[in-house]
């Protein structure tokens, strides 16, 4: 597959930049926007004018998208004191102090404190900080993990934390567990709702209509949040 950076200008004048993906397998032009921006698939020997068509026929859906992307990036993190920090749906204030650097951070109200050897050392915060969202998170999921088995009346299933770019979590064949460390970030709510989907798929491997009544069952009302979760969820991966 060759890929190369372009810029096009649509019809309504605006000039947008893509990648150009060319494969020989392909055989259709396909558009896709995600937080890297528009990459256009197309066939190898494909002329630019039919890729210019193809845009210029998509320009209010591709506009659309790029700015509904735009809106949805969240300003680079900064790991100083002072930085405003998500956790369970609120906000802690962190707070960085020079101090001893194997002490793990600790919640002091809704300040969460941080000591490193280096107070300007913003890797060593991050690597503190993320150290101890992960075990705040392990704790809280374990809890609700065996809540939510019981009223599924099955044994507690083992636990893991994931680090997935995307997914909020996963069950497998042998009935294993992963959670993303980073739904500590969410509402209870949310973090419950995607327990309830997860321990679901101990009872149904797929997404039949028997797995969402059984999700349903477990956490009413659980398509409301299941779209909340997929409108703000883009919001705790910023770390």
């Amino acid at each position: 597959m060759k890929s190369e950076e372009r810029r096009a200008r649509l019809p309504n004048g605006e000039e947008i930049r893509y990648l150009l993906k060319r494969s020989p397998r392909r055989r259709t032009i396909a558009l896709r926007i995600d937080s890297s921006g528009l990459t256009v698939n197309a066939p190898a020997r494909a002329p630019l004018y039919r890729l210019e068509a193809v845009l210029a026929d998509k320009a209010g859906w591709v506009s659309e998208k790029l700015a509904e992307m735009l809106a949805r990036q969240v300003p680079a993190r900064v790991w100083q004191d002072g930085e405003t920090l998500p956790f369970l749906g609120g906000e802690l204030r962190l707070t960085v102090l020079a101090g001893r650097a194997r002490v793990l951070p600790r919640l002091a109200g809704e300040q969460l404190l941080a000591e490193v050897a280096d107070a300007a050392d913003g890797s060593a915060v991050k690597t503190k900080v993320v150290k101890w969202y992960r075990s705040q998170a392990l704790a809280h999921f374990a809890e609700r993990v065996a809540l939510y088995a019981a009223r599924l009346n099955v044994p507690v299933p083992p636990l893991a934390l994931s680090n997935a770019a995307t997914r909020w979590g996963s069950c497998n064949a042998r009935g294993e567990v992963r959670l993303n460390w980073r739904l500590i970030k969410a509402a209870p709510a949310l973090i419950d709702y995607v327990v309830a989907h997860e321990l679901a798929h101990l009872k149904h491997l797929d997404h039949s209509p028997a797995f969402w009544h059984t999700v349903e069952r477990l956490f009413p009302g659980c398509l409301a949040v299941r779209r909340e979760l997929k409108s703000t969820g883009h919001r705790f991966h910023t770390f």
